[in-house]
């Protein structure tokens, strides 16, 4: 449904300080879990079968491993914990329900005890492992300062949102936001200040977005904003209030205004390289106006031919996203 009416804008992304890196939340997340739990529970029955028809004289304790670790590694470490103990459990129907007989009735127990600790290390280990891999490839997608994805991340994500619009013959914006001055936010309160300041545009630019929207750094100071299921109506109202929280975010606090150029098009039969090059062309026409505004513009479907030859109308003072591709436009910026 595409977002062209009020209430359809507020739609907060998940913030932890910095921003967390930005993942659609698919419905069938919760049944996921589910199956894999199934699946691991007739692992061990099957397992447990295959022990108690060879009997104590053949161990088959490692195969337990198999369902300890899909469970901890796709479920959780909690769950791995259950499958230990419950793995645990059925192996003690190695000595309870055979005949074979040990010395002292404890050692039986003592073997599980042994067998446990074993199965909860393994747990432990995996446990960590898949925590340092989703960190690690957390880092690669998202921008070390301000949290939101970084230009990789996001052209990747971006592509494949475009190629849907294209397919299902949807609307789709994007907006490119360049910071005013900011290199007059460096120079008068050094780095820390300005990096503060992408921080707190960052936090403001998601805090105002749907979850499935596109927030990314895409340079120094510029950012840019892919908001699917969006038309003309819908990314006017979004850039107003982006544009509109953006300014009560730096009154008072930093010498900064920003320059926004916006593109729309419907079932877009072009790549995100042209939308980008169009919102960055925008951006330039929004500063060579005297910054502090935004420029928005709706393109034909008919071809990247055709792009460049639409008409520019404006949208005075509404908020988003830019980015500077070319010479002329990181000229006017004053950098």
């Amino acid at each position: 449904m595409a977002r062209d009416s009020a209430s359809a804008v507020a739609w907060p992304m998940q913030t932890d300080g910095y921003m967390t890196s930005q993942r659609v939340r698919l419905e069938s997340k919760d049944v996921r879990p589910l199956h894999i739990v199934a699946a691991a529970i007739a692992m061990v029955i099957l397992i447990g079968t295959i022990d108690f028809i060879t009997g104590a004289q053949v161990s088959v304790a490692p195969l337990y491993l198999l369902p300890i670790a899909v469970a901890t590694w796709f479920v959780g470490l909690r769950t791995g914990l259950i499958f230990c103990g419950l793995s645990a459990v059925v192996r003690l129907q190695d000595f309870w329900l055979t005949t074979h007989r040990f010395s002292h009735p404890l050692i039986a127990y003592w073997n599980g005890l042994v067998e446990l600790g074993f199965f909860i290390v393994v747990a432990l280990i995996l446990s960590r492992l898949r925590s340092t891999t989703e960190h690690w490839a957390i880092l690669a997608r998202t921008d070390p300062l301000t949290g939101v994805l970084n230009r990789r991340a996001f052209t990747e994500t971006a592509t494949r949102e475009v190629a849907r619009a294209e397919r299902y013959h949807r609307s789709l914006s994007l907006a490119y936001l360049d910071i005013d001055d900011f290199k007059k936010v460096n120079d008068e309160g050094g780095h820390e200040d300005g990096d503060r300041l992408l921080v707190a545009v960052a936090e403001t630019l998601a805090r105002n977005l749907r979850s499935f929207d596109l927030v990314a750094r895409y340079g120094g100071d510029e950012f840019v904003l892919l908001l699917p299921e969006t038309g003309d109506k819908g990314a006017e109202i979004v850039l107003d209030k982006v544009m509109g929280a953006l300014r009560s975010a730096v009154q008072g606090r930093w010498p900064a205004s920003f320059s926004i150029g916006a593109v729309t098009i419907d079932g877009p039969r072009t790549s995100l390289d042209r939308l980008i090059q169009q919102a960055d062309k925008l951006v330039y026409a929004a500063k060579q106006e005297g910054k502090d505004c935004v420029r928005h513009r709706h393109l034909r479907r008919s071809g990247t031919s055709d792009i460049e030859s639409t008409p520019q109308p404006e949208v005075p003072n509404h908020g988003a996203f830019p980015y500077a591709h070319s010479a002329t436009a990181a000229h006017a910026r004053g950098r």
